[in-house]
């Protein structure tokens, strides 16, 4: 079985415990660690004494070892959970040579991977296998309803009033999953038993302000034609722990924005009024100057840019991540100064 995007999300949230294993993959690890934590806490509710872990690189050399972890007898009651992080497609032989034997009173398996292409052998085992189930997580900017259901699981009860919920969105998008569930602990712990919601101004210390407006200063000036000033800004961003997938991500969200507003049937201006989060005053400008300046043929082939990236970023292998976010964002720029 194959889900990806929110189906593989809510799979993780609340999974098919008739089936016997889950891959989760996908280009951000950050995301995959999140919602790895929350399936495996769901599967064995809370308890880490259900939990065997087996390093990828010894179980790939014996299928006895992942067959012996599989099937053990837990010492307490409810299902057992054995699983593999950072798996390679090396690892697809012996588990499924384990997992054809297995069924679903046997433990439930895990398996994380980063970087996994379409024609991946993991990826086709459990998309194919019986029992089995492929997860594909895609860093896509979370919605206000995903925050805010991010915010009361971490136990925020007052909640944010709704400017500080529209700040808060539009600086999700621009930072990886990993780092978003570390904003919402900060965030709820801050606002721990409050009464009131929290506005803007109190939120606004709580955000990482500094690598949120370098991101911000880096898609504007790609935007803008300034490609001298990328190749600074991205090594700016990479000191301060910001990574490319983040970069890439804030990139594609700003120049689908930009397609959004020039291709507008009844024009930018009133494309501009139907934003969410809105825009005003110097940020509203500079939009409308920008969708107009590339327009939407241009736009849809920096579209095509971006996404060629982001497959690259998917292909498995290893390969120079950042190098090949800077060559993108740099030749965008230079689309723009022409």
């Amino acid at each position: 079985m194959k889900l990806a995007g929110a189906r593989a999300a809510a799979f993780c949230a609340q999974p098919d415990l008739g089936l016997k294993g889950a891959l989760l993959h996908g280009p951000d690890g950050g995301l995959l660690a999140l919602r790895r934590r929350e399936l495996v806490e769901i599967l064995t509710d809370g308890d880490d004494l259900r939990l065997t872990r087996l390093d990828p690189g010894a179980a790939q050399k014996d299928a006895a070892e992942i067959d012996a972890a599989l099937r053990a007898m837990g010492f307490f009651p409810g299902r057992r959970v054995v699983l593999i992080e950072g798996a390679r497609d090396s690892l697809a032989g012996p588990l499924g040579q384990v997992m054809a034997e297995c069924g679903p009173g046997d433990a439930f398996l895990v398996v994380t991977a980063e970087g996994l292409g379409a024609r991946s052998a993991l990826r086709r085992l459990f998309e194919g296998g019986r029992g089995l189930v492929s997860l594909g997580l895609y860093p896509d900017a979370p919605d206000a309803a995903e925050i805010a259901a991010l915010l009361a699981a971490a136990g925020l009860r007052a909640g944010l009033t709704p400017e500080a919920a529209r700040m808060l969105e539009g600086a999700a998008a621009g930072i990886d999953r990993g780092s978003l569930a570390q904003l919402v602990e900060k965030i709820a712990v801050h606002g721990l038993d409050r009464e009131t919601a929290l506005g803007t101004d109190e939120l606004e210390q709580l955000l990482p302000a500094a690598a949120d407006s370098e991101l911000d200063r880096l898609v504007t000036a790609v935007a803008d034609g300034q490609a001298a000033a990328v190749g600074p800004m991205i090594a700016r961003l990479t000191a301060s722990g910001a990574g490319p997938v983040a970069m890439l991500i804030a990139a594609e969200r700003h120049f689908r924005q930009l397609l959004g507003l020039a291709s507008a049937g009844d024009g930018i201006d009133a494309a501009l009024g139907r934003l969410r989060p809105p825009a005003f005053g110097a940020r509203r400008s500079q939009l409308a100057a920008q969708a107009r300046r590339w327009g939407p043929t241009r736009l849809e082939t920096a579209s095509r840019l971006l996404f060629q990236a982001d497959r690259g970023l998917r292909a498995p292998g290893t390969r120079p991540d950042r190098a090949l976010v800077e060559r993108c964002l740099i030749r965008l720029a230079m689309m723009a100064g022409r």
